[in-house]
């Protein structure tokens, strides 16, 4: 029988072990962390360019930058849910608040005329919500195929959520995050901004398997 003390060495050995590989690793670790919900393919033609809802401007500029170079003729963004108060709000302040407004003019100010920009659905409040307007409109339209774009840390879920919407109407679609994104999956933990959207943003992973809005098996694949 082996003395105690040599196994009380042994173990405060592995110990140190296991800390120095947390002092030496954690930094790859967290890297892998911050690139694993960044999901980007090569751009290519498609019916539309479909702009998922939030960060109006770095993701309208990823979209005129995809209509002007001519992967698609048309820009669609589901408009957004109505927030409480927003009928009250909307009186005091002028339509001149209004986000979706600011979008339109955003894109039409970059020299996207009226005819090659649409609003679809009637009010979306989650990324499931915009994948379902999105396939009632392609539905309707006869659409095969979308470029859609969003923000770096958003564009695994947004992927697999649309994928999963989709999945038995034959869609293509092909993933754009925005380059004007400034969400860095190399030093995220650094920036308390980036730290806070990594955090949210894993948590809504979460409850998308939860709720079976995806899968995990898509997720690790």
């Amino acid at each position: 029988m082996r003395p105690l003390h040599f196994l009380s060495r042994r173990f405060v050995l592995l110990i140190i072990l296991f800390l120095l590989l947390i002092i030496f690793c954690h930094q790859y670790v967290l890297k892998k962390v911050g690139y694993f919900l960044v999901y980007e393919q090569e751009p290519q033609k498609a019916d539309v360019i479909i702009v998922l809802n939030g960060r109006d401007t770095e993701r309208s500029l990823a979209a005129v930058d995809l209509y002007n170079k001519g992967y698609a003729d048309l820009i669609v963004m589901s408009r957004g849910a109505k927030q409480p108060g927003s009928d009250e709000f909307w009186k005091r302040v002028g339509s001149n608040f209004n986000g979706t407004i600011f979008f339109q003019r955003a894109v039409a100010a970059m020299g996207v005329p009226e005819k090659s920009f649409r609003f679809i659905g009637n009010g979306v409040a989650s990324t499931y919500d915009e994948a379902l307007a999105t396939r009632e409109f392609l539905k309707k339209i006869g659409y095969k195929s979308i470029l859609l774009v969003t923000s770096k840390w958003h564009s695994k879920r947004a992927y697999l959520t649309f994928r999963s919407a989709l999945k038995n109407d034959a869609i293509k679609i092909v993933i754009q995050p925005s380059k004007y994104d400034s969400f860095d999956p190399e030093m995220w933990w650094k920036n308390e901004d980036d730290a806070e959207l990594v955090s949210y943003e894993y948590m809504r992973l979460i409850y998308y398997i939860l709720s079976f809005r995806i899968s995990f098996l898509e997720i690790i694949h």
